[in-house]
């Protein structure tokens, strides 16, 4: 019995956060991970900040690749990537902050749990 309410626990936890490490990588709280090789890190002002997509975002400030932590500011739905129309506002490497395609991160679901979609206010920070 007492095992059958440890699994269920950890299904129960699992399902929460739904970005469960299964790569072997460490976790850094607040934290993603790039799972791409040359995954770009985008930038392109207004347009890009409404809609975040290749196209209104044409400035790569980065090219990223596997391994590379990524923390998420904020995120929202744009042009479709693999499977996911979501993209992630993110502070990068060097400082750089910028849209990615949540397609690219080691987080499994399309919506990242725990992070605000973004508004004006936080695109300005």
């Amino acid at each position: 019995m007492r095992a059958g309410v440890l699994v269920l626990t950890a299904v129960m936890v699992a399902g929460v956060t739904g970005c469960e490490r299964n790569d072997g990588s460490v976790d850094i709280p607040g934290s993603y991970t790039v799972r791409g090789e040359n995954v770009n890190l985008r930038d392109g002002g207004s347009d890009c900040d409404a809609e975040p997509g290749t196209g209104n975002c044409p400035t790569v400030l980065f090219s990223l690749d596997p391994g590379h932590k990524l923390y998420p500011l904020c995120q929202r739905e744009g042009q479709l990537v693999g499977r996911n129309t979501w993209w992630v506002y993110v502070d990068g490497p060097r400082g750089n902050r910028g849209w990615v395609a949540s397609w690219f991160l080691t987080c499994p679901t399309k919506v990242l749990p725990g992070i605000d979609e973004c508004t004006a206010e936080r695109l300005e920070d």
